[in-house]
């Protein structure tokens, strides 16, 4: 199975950047991508995932892309440079700030119509560049997973307080989700099983992400429901199968202390599992 690798890093990280504003501790960060945090004893965020990748067989020279903003091309590019990415795999959208950002969804499509040249024939694994899972989790399990015709999600498995804050899915006896919610209230349903934005897409899923944003164009839905990327889950679930594949957890850097926690988990030896989602 030919896979291309498309790693989201174009967001803004408005959150992160407040609270290193009021943090002076921390004030060498200010303006850092959070793909590029420094973490854990390596460069930076996203060569956790760039080293798991090639371990599973992905090719830098090949494979594994990037799509970011025009603010943070250039500091993308110079991390492309120290690990032999090539440049024209930094995919960048044009945009300049969080106001004029195109959101999570047409970055995705953005970036697999600058890889495939709208002629997709390839499944694409699509990471978002904010994510970490534990230091337990197999990708190549995980790819080992993957049907034809169909695509494949993660999930993690959360308490009540945190079902507010993320999509959750409903699967069948098979693993295969029929059901997603984005942030429900924990009495809305019994699943705690969360989705984070690491999907490996089949070639026809590409097709009804183009469908999703032409009807969120047609239905004039704004940049909440189409920066969200578990609304174009919801979408894809009833059109094609989308099947599910548990981990021990995961790490989402959103505002500094997630950051220092997962700074402090990958500095560390000692293999943990949990939820460490922030």
């Amino acid at each position: 199975m030919v896979v291309k690798a498309l790693i989201l890093g174009a967001g803004y990280g408005t959150r992160l950047q407040k609270d290193l504003i009021n943090n002076e501790t921390y004030h060498h960060l200010l303006g850092v991508p959070k793909a590029l945090l420094p973490l854990g004893g390596r460069d930076c965020l996203i060569t956790h995932w760039l080293d798991k990748l090639t371990e599973s067989g992905f090719s830098k020279q090949e494979d594994i892309y990037v799509v970011t903003n025009e603010a943070s091309a250039n500091e993308f590019a110079k991390w492309a440079e120290r690990h032999d990415i090539p440049l024209d795999h930094i995919i960048n959208d044009g945009t300049t700030t969080n106001d004029t950002r195109l959101g999570a969804v047409p970055d995705i499509l953005f970036g697999i119509d600058h890889i495939f040249k709208n002629k997709n024939n390839s499944s694409v694994l699509v990471i978002g560049g904010d994510t970490l899972f534990l230091k337990d989790f197999d990708l190549d399990k995980f790819m080992g997973q993957k049907q034809q015709g169909a695509c494949l999600v993660t999930t993690y498995t959360v308490d009540d307080n945190t079902v507010p804050k993320v999509g959750i899915v409903e699967t069948n006896e098979q693993g295969v989700i029929r059901s997603f919610l984005e942030k429900p209230s924990a009495h809305e349903t019994t699943a705690r099983q969360a989705c984070p934005c690491f999907y490996l897409l089949d070639p026809l899923a590409i097709t009804l992400i183009r469908d999703f944003l032409a009807d969120c164009k047609q239905k004039q839905l704004g940049l909440d429901h189409y920066d969200a990327t578990g609304k174009a889950l919801a979408y894809l679930y009833p059109r094609l199968p989308v099947h599910t594949f548990p981990i021990s957890g995961r790490i989402d850097v959103g505002g500094l202390q997630s950051y220092i926690d997962a700074h402090h988990y990958f500095s560390t030896t000692t293999l943990t599992t949990g939820n460490l989602d922030k």
